[in-house]
C-alpha cells in the first residue's frame, strides 16, 4: 500500500482513509516526504480542519501559490466532517477536484464512517455491488476520487490478520520473525502503533542479527513494561536519576544486564550526537528521524533529550560509556555500582 503512488504519480487530490489510523499517519509521511524529495519546502505544507472550512475555502487555499516553493501541499484534516451534515459536493470544488492546480497537492483525510472498509468490499465479489451502490450515493468529489482509484485506504486489521502483518512489517527492517513469534507479539500490544515500536525496539536491540525470536519479544517487550532498557533511556533522556536508578535496579535484579545497558545508552548518545549535526540542516521532523536511524515517533523523545545535555556533555558521555565498557569487560568490579556510578555521572 505504501507503494500505491511513486514520487512521480501522486494525484494532485488524494483522499486518504481508514480505521488503522496509524498507517493512515505513516502514508501521510510518506507522501509527505516523498514531495518534499520532489523540491516541496517545509514552510509550504499548509493543514486546515474540515469541521472549521468549506469546499470554497479548500479550492481558494489551493490555487494561492506558495511564494516560497513552486509546490504546495494542502492537507485537510477531518475531512469526513465536511460532508456530516450534506450530500452534494460544491460545483466549484467538484471542478477543481477534476481540474486540479498542478503545483498544489491536497490530501484529503477522512471518510464517513459508513465507507469504512470499502477498498475489501470492492474486491470481494459478493459485496462488491454492494459497495458500488453506497458509492454512487456519495457526493460528487467522494464519488469521483474513489471510482478513479484516487484514494488510500487503511481498512481495520482483524485479530486473525495481525500476525501476518507482523511477518511483513518486519520484513521493512530486513529481519525476519516466525508466525508464533508474531503472534506473541501481537497478543502483547493493544495496537499495530504499539506494535511498530516495540519492533523499534527489537532492531536496536538485535543489531546485524536477523531472526526475531520468542526470547526476543520476552526479553524487550517483557510482562514488566516499565522496566526495560527503553524506558531507561527515556528517563535518562528527562535527566530523572531517581527513575533511572530504580529501572536499572530491576533491571539487574533479574538478570545482569549490564552489557545490554550499557549498549544501549552509547547507542543513545551518539544517535543524540549525531541528531546535533542534523538539525542544523532541517527542522523536519520526518526528515530528521529518517536521517538519524530512529522511527519518527521517538523523534520528540530525542529532541526533548538535547534541551536537557549540551553538545559538549553529550560528547563527554560517550566517553564515559567507552570507559565504564572497558572497565565492565577488564576488570572484576560489581556492575551494579559501575552502573549506579556511571548514571549518576551523566544526570547529575
Amino acid at each position: 500500500m505504501l507503494n500505491k503512488f511513486n514520487q512521480k504519480s501522486i494525484p494532485n487530490v488524494i483522499l486518504l482513509f481508514g480505521e488503522e489510523s496509524f498507517l493512515v499517519d505513516e502514508q501521510l509521511d510518506l507522501i509527505t516526504n516523498m514531495l518534499i524529495d520532489d523540491g516541496l519546502d517545509i514552510n509550504s505544507i499548509e493543514k486546515l480542519d474540515g469541521s472549521k472550512i468549506n469546499e470554497q475555502e479548500i479550492v481558494d487555499n489551493a490555487n494561492n501559490l506558495s511564494l516560497i516553493s513552486p509546490k504546495k501541499l494542502l492537507i485537510i484534516n477531518n475531512f469526513d466532517l465536511l460532508y456530516k451534515n450534506k450530500r452534494k459536493s460544491n460545483p466549484i470544488f467538484v471542478n477543481y477536484v477534476h481540474n486540479p492546480n498542478p503545483s498544489t497537492t491536497v490530501i484529503l483525510k477522512g471518510i464517513p464512517s459508513k465507507l469504512n472498509g470499502i477498498s475489501k468490499d470492492l474486491k470481494n465479489l459478493k459485496k462488491a455491488s454492494s459497495a458500488k451502490t453506497k458509492i454512487e450515493k456519495l457526493p460528487e468529489v467522494l464519488k469521483y476520487l474513489i471510482l478513479n482509484d484516487f484514494f488510500i485506504e487503511f481498512p481495520k486489521l482483524y485479530e486473525n490478520e495481525i500476525p501476518d502483518w507482523v511477518v511483513r512489517r518486519v520484513a521493512k527492517y530486513k529481519k525476519q520473525i516466525d508466525i508464533q513469534t508474531a503472534n506473541l507479539l501481537a497478543l502483547s500490544c493493544n495496537s499495530i502503533r504499539e506494535i511498530d515500536n516495540e519492533l523499534d525496539k527489537l532492531n536496536v536491540y538485535l543489531g546485524n542479527k536477523e531472526h526475531i525470536t520468542i526470547n526476543h519479544v520476552e526479553e524487550i517487550v517483557g510482562i514488566n513494561k516499565e522496566n526495560n532498557v527503553f524506558e531507561l533511556t527515556k528517563a535518562i533522556g528527562l535527566r530523572d536519576l531517581d527513575t533511572s536508578l530504580r529501572i536499572t535496579d530491576n533491571l539487574l535484579s533479574h538478570s545482569n544486564q549490564s552489557v545490554l545497558i550499557l549498549i544501549t545508552l552509547s547507542r543513545y548518545f551518539l544517535t543524540l550526537f549525531k541528531l546535533l549535526d542534523e538539525r542544523k540542516m532541517t527542522q523536519n521532523k520526518f526528515q530528521l528521524a529518517g536521517k538519524i536511524g530512529v522511527n519518527p515517533y521517538f523523534i520528540d523523545e530525542y529532541l526533548r533529550a538535547l534541551s536537557k545535555y549540551s553538545p559538549s556533555e553529550i560528547e563527554n558521555i560517550i566517553s564515559l560509556l567507552s570507559n565504564a565498557d572497558e572497565e565492565l569487560k577488564s576488570t572484576s568490579t560489581d556492575y551494579k555500582y559501575l552502573l549506579f556510578r556511571t548514571l549518576t555521572d551523566i544526570i547529575a
